[in-house]
């Protein structure tokens, strides 16, 4: 039996062309295409592919925006506030009183937040109140599945990349959709 087959493929031979009949039948059906004209990959009439197999190792992440000494959250400002949206006749839809953000974020920002992605019930302890406590909520669960997933070759990669993604968000340098604070962090699994 052929030690590539499964999850049974020795590390030596994790990055060699794989051969045999189904490698030969691979590289004919791919000059079929290229003959009868059909674009693959980079063009039509390409050379066919050789095909590897590589183990998967974790991806290395090297900081760019973030510095291992420092904590993102530690790099802005904050500032207590409150959260008020209103009607045009001065009707209080909804109010959250005493919420942290950075001071470079707009009040419009601070209303949209807290109204909307804000987890917990108003008015309970179980509430959020701090941009800080949302993103860490997003942020380390993704940091967390990653980690568990092997996704990350080392724990400093996972770090590194906890950090700089806490940082664009901190910083609105970028920003998710809103299933995601609304969902991501909300339920263990």
């Amino acid at each position: 039996m052929d030690a590539r087959i499964g999850n049974r493929m020795p590390d030596s031979e994790a990055t060699k062309p794989t051969s045999g009949s189904n490698a030969e039948i691979s590289e004919a059906s791919e000059q079929k295409l290229n003959d009868k004209g059909k674009s693959i990959g980079n063009g039509v009439g390409r050379k066919p592919m050789q095909r590897t197999r590589t183990v998967k190792e974790g991806i290395s992440f090297d900081r760019y925006f973030s510095d291992p000494n420092i904590d993102p959250f530690d790099q802005v400002e904050w500032e207590l506030r409150d959260a008020v949206i209103k009607g045009a006749d001065g009707t209080i839809f909804f109010e959250q009183k005493g919420v942290e953000f950075p001071v470079e974020w707009s009040q419009t920002a601070t209303n949209v937040v807290v109204q909307k992605y804000f987890r917990g019930s108003l008015n309970t302890p179980d509430r959020e109140n701090s941009v800080r406590s949302m993103i860490s909520r997003v942020a380390d669960t993704i940091f967390g599945w990653g980690k568990a997933q092997s996704y990350f070759r080392s724990t400093e990669d996972a770090v590194n990349f906890r950090d700089d993604l806490v940082h664009l968000l901190v910083n609105q340098k970028m920003a998710f959709n809103s299933p995601v604070w609304f969902n991501v962090g909300v339920e263990e699994h």
